[in-house]
């Protein structure tokens, strides 16, 4: 069986013209038996489609925060930079990889944007719109993992990563706020912060807020999420 190939989606950093991504995320699908392919934001309908057609998977990645405009809402002060052309070339990209009925896992910015494209909405910043919440941006190093999620059972994220509760790192001030038609909740913070979100309606569509790559050679990881990433577009 040929390995499956993983989109990756690119980090567009428009102030030096470049499109990066962290190697960590090309290891974690190495290690899980995919090829990883970076897909860099394209302003081209076209290419973008052409680019959902080449994948049997889809990763898509972190980065800044979304444009309130996608789910009908000004920008707050707290709001950080944006990005207009990941915005629009990612929301192009999920749209079409969900109408494929392809792998999708949402790290992030990833789950976040999932979540707008599916008709969701989010919280521009934590701690403006909750009383009290957990620190989401942790300083320690990035493999660490600085407070718990709690995982609901019965969803294809409990099944995937056998356990009810995980330790999972933390580097966002934005998180899901009305999970999207079709999808639940499948992971919360131990303030409430909606962690994960998955598909009713796909295969393999999947989002969660923490950065399972960031773990992926760690004792503690997230192996298991990459493996059935891959598993999934095997099965196409």
């Amino acid at each position: 069986m040929s390995k499956p190939i993983i989109g990756i989606t690119c980090l567009v950093n428009w102030q030096d013209e470049r499109q990066q991504q962290n190697e960590t995320y090309i290891q974690a699908v190495l290690k899980a038996g995919g090829i990883p392919v970076l897909l860099p934001a394209v302003s081209s309908t076209a290419v973008i489609m052409e680019q959902a057609e080449l994948v049997d998977g889809l990763i898509v990645s972190g980065g800044p925060d979304m444009d309130p405009k996608y789910f009908g809402e000004q920008p707050v002060p707290e709001l950080g930079g944006v990005s207009p052309l990941m915005d629009a070339s990612e929301s192009v990209l999920i749209r079409r990889i969900l109408e494929l009925n392809k792998p999708l896992l949402g790290i992030c910015r990833g789950e976040q944007v999932l979540n707008v494209v599916a008709g969701g909405t989010l919280y521009q910043d934590l701690r403006r719109a909750l009383p009290e919440v957990l620190k989401h941006v942790q300083d320690q190093p990035r493999w660490f993992p600085s407070h718990s999620a709690r995982i609901v059972a019965g969803t294809k994220l409990a099944k995937i990563l056998q356990a009810e509760e995980l330790p999972v790192n933390s580097f966002h001030h934005q998180a899901v706020a009305r999970v999207a038609p079709g999808f639940v909740a499948t992971a919360y913070a131990p303030d409430g912060v909606i962690e994960a979100i998955e598909s009713q309606n796909h295969r393999f569509v999947i989002g969660v807020q923490w950065h399972p790559e960031g773990m992926w050679n760690q004792t503690n990881n997230y192996d298991a999420l990459f493996a059935a990433l891959i598993q999934a577009a095997q099965e196409q």
